[in-house]
């Protein structure tokens, strides 16, 4: 934006000329009456000056002390010259003050143009930085951090949504490959039922067999992933109640129990009935059974041993089993969806459970904490932080 545009586009610019104007004007008139009055003032005097010098023969003339100075020639030519003195340093002062002024204001907008045009860039190229104008603490200099910190919160938000974006590729992707093999496995059934002929009574049993826990797996994965999508975007509004930790605990392992006894794994508990924790009873209850269902689907143990603790900066919940373990390398990974999906075909495991567990534990305000050796069995610890 050139000078003229900068003068034509903002009202400052002619704010600033029609002040220039009405100080002049001012000045012409402060000039005017000052003059005036001195000029009146000399005239008089230089009068006065003559009739004491001559006395009584100017009388004659009609010249006395009390004529107006402004029937003597000589005042125009005073006043002339006093407003000329007068006007013409504050007409010079008025005119340096535009030049000055109008020079600033072009300055700050030109600041301010090179701030629009780099927030142009940074929203064209997200890894565009804003440099810091003007002076320390002075206004362009705040704009520019404004304009710095919005383009740093544009970056970072851009970057939450490219990581949301693979996330959801990935997960859709995965999704989708589990349903078409169980659909598969169902349409295969199906056209050998449907096309084979004699078939034997046990293998048509066994092909329905596979079909239902097919469908049981399909209905599964889609439950699971509506509740990980719910708890994702969180729509979930939890029934939070100060209630007794260990009631929620072992309504958890009782819902887990047929699972364990057919896969011949004992659980134990030790449930103080002391400690209180503020919870969603049915979702806390979800997350338990999660990562009880994942240490009996996965671990090969045998045992699985439940405690509660309590300290005066937070209540814990423990969780360990005796099975295989996991490596350090694949920890950080457990809790992704669909890190685990068991091909075994009679284990009903959509891969999301520890996805969904993590979630809740953390929207209760915890942290679910893995310990694992191989060989020698994983620990999971709720830990909830007391407020």
């Amino acid at each position: 934006m050139d000078r003229i545009d900068k003068f034509i586009n903002n009202s400052p610019p002619k704010k600033f000329v029609l002040v220039f104007m009405i100080m002049l004007i001012l000045s012409a008139v402060f000039s005017l009456f000052i003059s005036g009055k001195i000029a009146d003032y000399m005239v008089r005097e230089q009068i006065n000056a003559y009739i004491s010098v001559n006395g009584e023969s100017l009388e004659i003339y009609g010249i006395n002390p009390d004529i107006s100075a402004k029937l003597i020639p000589d005042r125009r030519i005073y006043r002339n010259k006093l407003f000329i003195a007068i006007f013409s340093p504050l007409a010079i002062c008025s005119l340096i003050w535009l030049i000055f002024s109008i020079n600033e204001i072009f300055r700050i907008y030109g600041e301010l143009e090179n701030i629009s045009r780099e927030c142009v860039k940074s929203a064209n190229k997200l890894n565009n930085s804003i440099r810091l104008h003007g002076n320390d603490a002075d206004c362009i200099r705040r704009i520019s951090e404004s304009a710095e910190l919005l383009a740093n919160r544009m970056k970072y938000l851009n970057d939450c949504l490219e990581r949301e974006k693979a996330y959801l590729r990935e997960f859709l992707n995965t999704f989708s490959h589990q349903i078409k093999n169980a659909l598969a496995v169902i349409r295969l059934n199906i056209d050998i039922i449907a096309t084979a002929e004699n078939l034997p009574i046990e293998r048509i049993t066994e092909l329905d067999n596979e079909i239902q826990l097919n469908l049981d797996a399909i209905e599964l994965i889609v439950v699971q992933a509506i509740k990980l999508a719910r708890l994702e975007s969180d729509t979930v509004e939890y029934n939070m109640q100060n209630l007794c930790f260990a009631d929620t605990c072992k309504i958890a392992m009782m819902r887990i129990l047929p699972v364990m006894r057919s896969k011949n794994i004992s659980i134990t508990a030790d449930f103080p009935q002391n400690i209180m924790l503020n919870h969603d009873k049915g979702w806390l209850c979800e997350a338990i059974e999660n990562i009880l269902k994942n240490s009996a689907d996965h671990s090969e143990c045998t045992k699985i041993s439940m405690k509660i603790e309590e300290n005066p900066a937070m209540v814990k919940l423990s969780m360990t089993d005796n099975g295989k373990g996991i490596p350090q390398n694949e920890i950080p990974g457990i809790f992704k969806p669909f890190a685990k999906k068991s091909a075994d075909i009679k284990m009903k495991s959509s891969g999301l459970g520890m996805s969904i567990a993590q979630k809740i534990v953390r929207n209760h305000g915890g942290e679910i904490i893995v310990y694992s050796e191989i060989g020698k069995g994983t620990r999971f610890e709720f830990v909830f932080i007391k407020s």
